[in-house]
């Protein structure tokens, strides 16, 4: 039986509060901010008081919705006992906030419509809806999060254990970065750093509060999962706090060009400093009060009076986001920067040089990130094994420092630079990360490490899951990750992906990303023990997928993305299309030396396994 807690009117109380603070600050925050006049973008819109407030508020609902049905996932994959029971009512909670976020997207597709076209939303026809979902980045990112808010809809009262409420959690999460990879930054430059610590900003604020409500709604249910699920539940907020405090940081610097508060733009960042810092002290609160109470069985009150408070300045600061969101940040200098170096994000660079590759830097902020996290946790759990009196070979250290270094030169080096401006650069590019980083990874068993390293407790059983997940297993099965292989390479390069991603630099670092991630699926499937034959028909399947792209690219008359290369006019180096040419002979034989190294690094795997085991043993 659940134990007693706070009279049933306490959670309407609270939500009524929060949704009034929200409105409160959202009409504040827009009519100061200027995105309701018309001035705020001349020319571009005649759209009325009306469709622009009302757009302001289906933005609102569709964060909100979002970030309360990541909440729900979080709590039924993460933060419940495993005994509590309360498992499906948490996923049918989050399936109706994901109905709710998919009616919010489709109100904000048709107010966006109507202020883009200067129509009321009662009079957008088909074809201007056509229009905008179609042609448009900023409609396609709607379709997105659309589909994928009723993929978690349907899908999420499916699932029957912790880790399958994991998938839709994950869904949701994707779900909410589309919209990220459609704005511009302040400054061309800085794009890719722009778009990642949005993102990172809007992934940890809405895990952070949606968690909280979905956690103190639960909380109300059944008391005697308060301890458990708080504790697990603080940590996450911790680490959240930190993300926000510092992608909010970086990127209010990027938008406003510095440190420069005297805009409106700049006023209303001040504004949100403040609201996270009163969510500091509600931290602060709860892990001094609240937390301590709860492990020894009482102060259930306590932590739902100062949820229920830290949850009305959260719905404010989300409020005040969704207000700068459609707030224009400060205009910067036009004549700064040459065309090239707008469409480059930085200036072109000079013939290519054994000093330019290796000296002229360009750090990826998705990858610099990775890498230092990679490396950092990595050498935490080396430690914390030997301090228990384990051990762990030094070969596979090196081997994963070696691993991090190559992904490190492959994404930030000069490398980087060049892969925006020769083909042949970024095809070296792709088949590092995809078929060379990952050997070194893999052999550095950084799941082993992790499972050996991490005491019992919910962490050790997230990556134990993780590691046997039903979708892991599918992805590096040999059929499943060979195709992945071959579509990341042939999918990537004969669609509008490949051109899109030269244009984005985001874009290109997550398409790096998934490169990276199948060339460890596809090396696992490959190593995985007992496969025998199988490997080695995986092995023969994958050479002739990369030895037929090599030949289109060296007997092909048509440039990829010719327009791009062509508009940089770069002054030295062979046309677009002998620089194609010459990218099929790297292809052929980069894949041809790694595929044939693969058994070496079979071989050397079953050796570090047998002489491990026998050291333990």
């Amino acid at each position: 039986m659940a134990s007693p807690g706070p009279a049933p009117a306490g959670p309407a109380q609270a939500g009524l509060a929060a949704v009034a603070a929200a409105l409160v600050v959202l009409a504040a925050t827009v009519r100061f901010g200027g995105s309701i006049s018309e001035q705020a973008a001349p020319g571009l819109t005649q759209a009325g008081a009306f469709t622009k407030g009302a757009l302001a508020l289906s933005e609102l609902a569709m964060n909100a919705a979002g970030a309360l049905t990541a909440g729900w996932l979080l709590l039924a994959a993460v933060l419940l006992p495993a005994a509590s029971g309360h498992l499906e009512r948490c996923l049918r909670a989050a399936s109706l906030s994901a109905l709710a976020w998919t009616l919010a997207v489709l109100a904000v597709v048709a107010f966006s419509t109507g202020d883009l076209f200067g129509v009321p939303a009662g009079r957008v026809t088909g074809n201007l809806l056509a229009t905008f979902l179609t042609d448009l980045p900023q409609g396609r990112a709607l379709v997105a999060v659309a589909v994928a808010a009723a993929t978690v809809a349907v899908t999420a009262p499916l699932a029957r254990t912790p880790q399958a409420a994991g998938y839709p959690l994950l869904l949701a999460l994707a779900g909410l970065l589309p919209p990220m990879f459609t704005g511009h930054a302040a400054d061309a430059s800085f794009h890719a750093l722009a778009v990642y610590s949005l993102a990172a900003h809007v992934l940890a604020a809405a895990v952070w509060a949606g968690g909280l409500v979905a956690l103190a709604v639960a909380v109300r249910w059944d008391g005697r999962i308060a301890a458990e699920a708080v504790a697990r539940y603080s940590a996450v907020a911790l680490v959240c706090f930190a993300v926000v405090a510092v992608s909010g940081a970086v990127n209010a610097w990027i938008r406003l060009g510095g440190f420069d508060l005297g805009s409106r733009y700049g006023a209303l960042i001040a504004a949100k400093a403040a609201v996270l810092a009163a969510l500091a002290g509600f931290g602060w609160r709860h892990r001094r009060a609240s937390i301590p109470r709860l492990r020894s069985r009482h102060g259930t009150g306590t932590f739902l009076r100062l949820a229920a408070a830290e949850t009305v300045v959260m719905a404010a600061a989300m409020a005040l986001a969704t207000g700068l969101s459609r707030t224009p940040p400060p205009e910067l200098a036009s004549d700064t920067l040459d065309p090239v170096q707008l469409r480059l994000g930085f200036p072109l660079p000079g013939p290519p040089s054994v000093s330019a590759y290796a000296l002229d830097w360009w750090i990826d902020p998705l990858f610099g990130t990775l890498v230092v996290l990679g490396g950092v946790l990595y050498a935490a759990a080396v430690v914390r094994l030997r301090g228990h009196g384990g051990a762990w070979p030094p070969a596979r250290v090196v081997a994963w420092y070696a691993g991090l270094t190559i992904v490190l030169v492959a994404t930030s080096s000069g490398l980087a630079r060049y892969s925006m401006v020769l083909f042949s650069a970024h095809l070296v590019q792709h088949m590092v990360v995809t078929l060379l980083a990952p050997v070194m990874l893999w052999l550095g068993a950084p799941v082993a490490l992790a499972l050996r390293a991490l005491p019992e407790g919910r962490p050790r059983e997230l990556v134990a899951a993780v590691a046997r997940s039903r979708g892991l297993r599918l992805l590096t099965h040999p059929v499943a990750a060979t195709a992945l292989l071959a579509a990341t390479l042939y999918g990537f390069y004969f669609t509008p992906l490949f051109e899109a991603s030269l244009r984005n630099h985001a874009v290109h670092s997550l398409a790096m990303a998934v490169f990276l991630a199948s060339g460890c699926c596809y090396l696992r499937a490959v190593t995985s023990p007992g496969r025998g034959l199988r490997a080695a028909a995986v092995l023969a399947a994958s050479l002739p997928f990369h030895v037929a792209f090599a030949l289109h690219l060296a007997g092909s008359d048509d440039a990829f993305a010719a327009g791009w290369f062509t508009r940089l006019g770069r002054p030295w180096g062979v046309s677009p299309l002998a620089d194609q040419r010459s990218a099929g002979e790297i292809v052929w034989t980069l894949a041809a030396a790694v595929t044939l190294l693969f058994p070496a690094v079979l071989a050397s795997l079953i050796r570090m396994r047998s002489g491990y085991r026998a050291r333990r043993t």
